[in-house]
């Protein structure tokens, strides 16, 4: 394909990004999160979504406001880096059963109307392009969904231990997406249907990968490709605030994070986001035979199509 063809012209777009460079979006100033995106469009980059992990609200609402607040600031070209379109929250609503990496003291249900409504009210100051991962199956879930798509967000399922029929029902309450495909959900089972065949045949929902060769086998990698329709692959990053700073011994979150052999482990030994970029997803991507182009799209046009899917 030739340098100049619009697929190879494609700036990314990475829907789940932690941070990077030292920059935790969590704590930094703008200062830090300018940093953060300048860094980021030195590497291709020419958008992104701030995610964040789950917080006690006392907690997450100084955040959003000064991510916001930030995100508002900016205006194209403006010289500070690549474009913050939104934010993605990575729960809190998520199922403790696959919570993860995540600490399930922060997960939350939607049992509690006062703490919903609180939540809700967060929410209805943001503008732009958001997301959001819920796991359908917990309690009010599905109302979740459904007033999560109401207020504009792509709504993505993820942390999920859910059956065929919640994720069913998931799809019908409007949600379009998952997140980090086969990680923190129900493992495939030949008699058990769960979330990864569903997402795997299910025309309606994209899904997204960590391409960075340990949160994904090659042969599963291999089968996402054959069965999953290229157009509906995003490639995301994941990355974590100690991305790009070297092998060693980080606290993040206020947990001890040791990344050595290109992985990124919490004091258990479990994954605990990655440290690679969407140029690595792309690399492994042609090197499992999809094409540049396709590979590209997946960390570009594929994202964006994803994200307007919750105007559909």
């Amino acid at each position: 394909m030739r340098p100049n063809s619009r697929n190879e012209g494609m700036k990314f777009l990475d829907l789940h990004i932690h941070g990077a460079f030292g920059v935790d979006p969590l704590n930094a100033d703008v200062a830090e999160l300018d940093r953060l995106a300048q860094g980021l469009e030195a590497r291709g980059y020419g958008s992104f979504l701030p995610t964040l992990i789950p917080l006690e609200l006392d907690r997450l609402e100084p955040v959003v406001e000064r991510l916001v607040e930030w995100k508002a600031s900016r205006i194209a070209r403006d010289g500070r880096g690549a474009m913050p379109l939104g934010l993605h929250f990575e729960g809190p609503f998520l199922s403790p059963v696959q919570a993860g990496a995540l600490d399930p003291a922060h997960l939350l249900d939607g049992s509690d109307d006062r703490v919903v409504s609180r939540w809700l009210s967060l929410m209805d100051q943001l503008v732009g392009h958001n997301m959001i991962t819920i796991a359908p199956e917990i309690k009010g879930g599905l109302d979740l969904i459904r007033e999560m798509r109401r207020r504009g967000f792509l709504v993505s399922l993820g942390h999920t231990d859910a059956g065929i029929e919640d994720l069913e029902r998931a799809v019908d309450a409007g949600a379009r997406h998952m997140t980090h495909f086969c990680n923190a959900m129900r493992p495939l089972h030949h008699r058990q249907s769960g979330p990864i065949d569903f997402g795997l045949l299910s025309d309606q929902l994209s899904i997204d990968l960590i391409a960075d060769g340990h949160h994904l086998s090659r042969p599963m990698m291999e089968l996402i490709l054959k069965v999953k329709n290229p157009a509906k692959i995003v490639l995301i990053s994941d990355a974590i605030p100690a991305t790009g700073q070297g092998d060693g011994v980080h606290e993040i979150w206020g947990e001890t994070i040791t990344v050595a052999g290109g992985t990124a482990r919490n004091a258990s030994g479990a994954l605990s986001g990655s440290i690679a970029l969407l140029q690595e997803g792309v690399t492994t991507l042609t090197a499992l035979g999809l094409s540049r182009a396709a590979a590209l799209a997946c960390a570009s046009s594929n994202a964006l199509a994803a994200l307007r899917a919750e105007q559909d």
